[in-house]
């Protein structure tokens, strides 16, 4: 799974992976994996511009770049706060510079947009789905100049109550974080208004929609449900993380590895697993004639040594192992028809041990395996 490490046009590239068929009816092109890298959310330009040299250093080919949109648009609706864009734009034509693609997520609403000036994390109300739509398109107009985007990707985990917080308290019984499924409309609403809108003016874009965590088919079937006629995205991006192992034995309360599905437990193993979740979403997908790619826009586990964590960091760098052996085997468009896989994350802060690199910048285990399977 080598890597080349600067295309003539990521923008092209990201419209072949992503299988955008234009109105003339192009056949989409043969299958190339990308893989990449969630690179961190607010830092100084100086420490983003290390972190994206610590992911160039691994031979990636594109980094997720969150954007907040309470940050950039704080107070009123079309006032863009000039530092912080400018801030945006120095983060993509650092990336360009070494040869990174960029995929941007775009969530966090303003107090003014959500009328919840206590929690980010709320989306838009049903009012101000547009200012989204919006605030997305002037986003893409004003990056354009700092180099190409490959995709954008509306919202983060809308099926979570972390990321769609209304539903805490309130979420279904057969999970311990999933949103009820009549909030899948809702979600359906704000990615087809910021579809619609990119369309209308940068036809180009690639729109990543879902960003789901888990395979959660269930939600994924009440979002088909809600589209009617009209699918409003250009792929579906997932988060296929797996759940704890709770057979007895010595994994007994680790992550349960990529490759493994203890369906016999209970119903939360099948869409919480990684290998057997990416089968069940694309089995969905198929039964639905949608035959674009998945973009796994977060993948990975901590190297903490707690309940469904990895348990050490050598753990960590064979899950990461067994996962890309499955992509190597399994991406294609004939089979699980991936586009692209971002690890989450680049480095660990703050406790949070998911990262390639440690607090001190030192490379993981884990980071030197994906040195060595996507370097050139």
């Amino acid at each position: 799974m080598k890597q080349k490490g600067l295309w003539v046009s990521f923008t092209a590239a990201a419209l072949m992976l992503a299988g955008c068929v234009p109105a003339e009816g192009r056949t989409p092109p043969s299958h190339e994996l990308l893989l990449g890298v969630h690179a961190a959310e607010t830092y100084t330009a100086a420490d983003y511009a290390a972190k994206l040299d610590r992911a160039a250093a691994l031979g990636l080919a594109v980094v997720r770049v969150p954007v907040d949109w309470a940050q950039l648009e704080p107070d009123a609706p079309g006032a863009f706060d000039a530092a912080y864009l400018d801030e945006l734009k120095t983060r993509v034509a650092d990336a360009r510079e070494r040869g990174l693609g960029v995929v941007v997520l775009f969530a966090q609403s303003p107090a003014w947009a959500s009328g919840h000036p206590e929690e980010p994390g709320y989306p838009p109300d049903a009012g101000h789905l547009e200012d989204y739509a919006r605030a997305l398109v002037r986003l893409a107009g004003e990056l354009e100049s700092a180099g190409p985007v490959l995709a954008w990707e509306v919202w983060n985990e809308p099926n979570s109550t972390g990321f769609w917080p209304a539903y805490v308290g309130r979420e279904r019984a057969d999970s311990f974080v999933l949103v009820p499924l009549e909030a899948a409309a809702e979600y359906a609403a704000l990615l087809e208004a910021a579809y619609t809108a990119m369309k209308r003016t940068h036809p180009q874009a690639v729109v990543l929609g879902g960003s789901l965590a888990s395979a959660d088919v269930a939600y994924l079937e009440a979002l088909w449900r809600a589209f009617g006629d009209t699918v409003p995205m250009d792929a579906l991006s997932l988060h296929p993380y797996a759940r704890v192992d709770e057979r007895a034995g010595p994994h007994y309360g680790y992550a349960q590895y990529p490759d493994q599905c203890n369906e016999d437990i209970d119903d939360l193993s099948p869409p919480w697993c990684f290998e057997r979740g990416l089968e069940i979403v694309r089995d969905f997908l198929k039964a639905q004639g949608f035959d674009r790619p998945l973009w796994l826009t977060e993948f990975g586990v901590s190297s903490a040594d707690a309940w469904g964590d990895a348990g050490s960091e050598a753990e960590q760098a064979k899950h990461l192992e067994i996962a890309l052996d499955i992509l190597d085997r399994r991406a294609g468009p004939d089979d699980l028809n991936v586009a692209a896989a971002f690890w989450y994350r680049l480095d660990d802060e703050d406790g949070d041990l998911f990262g390639l690199y440690r607090e001190d910048g030192s490379l993981k285990p884990a980071g030197e395996r994906l040195r060595e399977r996507a370097g050139p």
